[in-house]
């Protein structure tokens, strides 16, 4: 769809292509197999299609709500403006969606994975072949460097690249910070004729240490996320349905205006919940990804 787009506005969008560097770079960190102008071209056709989705149902709500043309013609171009806004921004945003998600799967295998390739060379397997079986492993699933592997594999068996620069294109497109720092140290070792085994394994035991210290950062972060959890989960809606309840008992006044009784109920179903979903938030916003 991206390509048929592309034919239908490329001319149109060739200058707007041009100038979104940081689009261009998001689908390139992604893996997203689509060039930048056909990307644009694309989020320009579902703009317009949502645009005239959302117009024709705003117009029929709207007229069935209001029985006039005109404000059923307002409010149709307003729903219709407002959803290719989002839907611009949600095609815009996307691609960096995917790049953020290819990282963290990066960075969570990575220490795993460094280990491994040491262990195989090792055993005195070449860099090519290293980068094979990590190819192979991540098509069973059984380590997630997001595709880069099978990519690097790809380029120098399908495209016939060799090792250096495919480990030099990968490394320039800055997936991570770690798998980027990592390939171009295997590439200065290779080009230098150094010891990779032993780079591999210094490399591997840093980034393990750095996991580690990662971990151990995020669970004295988990002690306090726990107090506080702890302080308005627990302790302080009991504390506050015992006082309003013991005040309704003896007749007590109102507090701001409510009554104690009335107050009980916005507590248990408005309060907790609320610090529930932000203790959530503040948790996922936390974890190590």
């Amino acid at each position: 769809m991206a390509f048929f787009a592309r034919r239908v506005f490329g001319s149109r969008l060739k200058n707007t292509a041009e100038r979104a560097k940081n689009l261009d770079l998001a689908l390139r960190r992604s893996g997203l197999m689509v060039p930048v102008d056909a990307y644009v071209s694309f989020m320009a056709l579902v703009a317009l299609i949502v645009f005239f989705g959302a117009l024709l149902n705003g117009f029929m709500l709207g007229y069935v709500v209001t029985r006039s043309l005109v404000f059923a013609g307002l409010i149709a171009f307003v729903a219709g403006l407002v959803a290719s806004m989002i839907s611009t921004a949600f095609a815009y945003v996307y691609p960096n969606m995917m790049a953020g998600k290819k990282r963290r799967s990066v960075d969570e295998s990575l220490p795993y994975a460094v280990s491994f390739m040491a262990i195989l060379s090792t055993a005195g397997v070449p860099p090519n072949r290293v980068f094979k079986t990590l190819a192979m492993m991540e098509q069973r699933k059984q380590v997630g460097l997001g595709g880069e592997a099978r990519v690097i594999y790809r380029d120098m068996e399908a495209l016939g690249e060799d090792i250096i620069s495919t480990l030099k294109a990968v490394s320039d497109r800055k997936i991570s910070v770690y798998f980027s720092g990592l390939l171009e140290g295997v590439i200065s070792t290779i080009r230098s004729g150094g010891d990779l085994t032993s780079y591999l394994e210094e490399e591997g035991k840093s980034l393990m240490r750095l996991r580690r210290s990662i971990m151990k950062e995020f669970l004295e972060t988990m002690t306090m996320v726990s107090e506080m959890f702890m302080a308005l989960m627990v302790a302080f809606p009991l504390i506050m349905i015992v006082m309003l309840v013991v005040m309704s008992s003896i007749g007590g006044g109102s507090i701001g205006g409510s009554r104690p009784e009335t107050i009980v109920p916005l507590i248990i179903y408005g309060m907790i919940p609320a610090s529930g979903l932000v203790i959530l938030l503040l948790i996922d916003s936390i974890t190590p990804k």
